[in-house]
């Protein structure tokens, strides 16, 4: 090559290099650094995307000591915003909860048992962060001690994720979530309360009406199987009532009629 060739030869490289160097920047400043920044990214990845409405019948399968202790199906609904109705084996036993604004109610054989103010972990994270204003689902993901702050990344069941809440994936005394970094979809939550550490696993997403849905859960507490569910049944209702979050009309409620 002629040495009076090259200084063309790098004029014409120097637009492809001022390229490639901007994307690198740019793939590097918009990348999440705090947990702050993942949920920011959640929602404006999945804004008006993800539904709204969910409707589905669940196998319950409780575990004691490794072994099936029993089976139930369930039936639930969703809707944003923090609404979340749930029948325990069937409509007739009049056994279930409703969560209707961060508020859950219990009721038994028809009958309202308690009530007591609670954000729902999986709701806020696995739907309402993706309809929410992120400042709303920081705000109510730090009161339920996540530290935003503490964020690493880690491999979860062989892909990327994001870890929020700590910077030790390996360190379960510290709420956390984990999220699909391709997908921007929960993958798995960990809380710790009164002694008892809980791991909840979201798993098989499978693509459904073109909705991404976790049709798998799995609970564990202090490294203890203990209940799985299995959806079915799956559907995405255009509308719901706002009666069947109302628990004044728990007894009548029944959205498959």
């Amino acid at each position: 090559m002629k040495k009076n060739q090259l200084p063309r030869i790098l004029y014409l490289l120097l637009p492809f290099l001022t390229i490639a160097c901007t994307q690198k920047m740019t793939t590097t400043a918009t990348k999440p650094q705090t947990g702050q920044q993942v949920i920011e990214t959640m929602y404006r990845h999945w804004e008006n995307k993800w539904y709204p409405n969910f409707a589905f019948d669940q196998r319950a399968i409780f575990y004691k000591d490794d072994q099936v202790s029993r089976e139930e199906i369930w039936q639930e609904i969703y809707s944003y915003p923090a609404n979340l109705h749930i029948r325990f084996d069937g409509f007739e036993t009049g056994n279930g909860v409703v969560y209707n604004q961060d508020t859950v109610y219990t009721f038994k054989e028809g009958k309202q048992v308690n009530k007591q103010y609670s954000i729902h972990p999986l709701v806020l994270l696995s739907f309402d962060v993706y309809f929410y204003d992120p400042a709303t689902t920081i705000s109510k993901a730090q009161e339920l001690n996540f530290d935003l702050s503490q964020f690493t990344e880690a491999t979860w069941q062989g892909r990327a994720a994001y870890v929020v809440g700590t910077t030790n994936p390996n360190d379960q005394s510290r709420n956390q979530f984990w999220v699909d970094k391709e997908n921007l979809y929960v993958v798995r939550i960990l809380t710790n309360s009164k002694g008892v550490a809980r791991d909840v696993e979201m798993n098989n997403y499978q693509e459904i009406e073109g909705n991404m849905v976790a049709t798998e859960i799995v609970f564990k507490n202090n490294g203890q199987l203990f209940l799985r569910e299995e959806y079915f049944n799956i559907s995405f209702p255009e509308k719901v009532d706002p009666s069947w979050f109302d628990p004044a009309q728990f007894s009548t409620t029944n959205w498959k009629q």
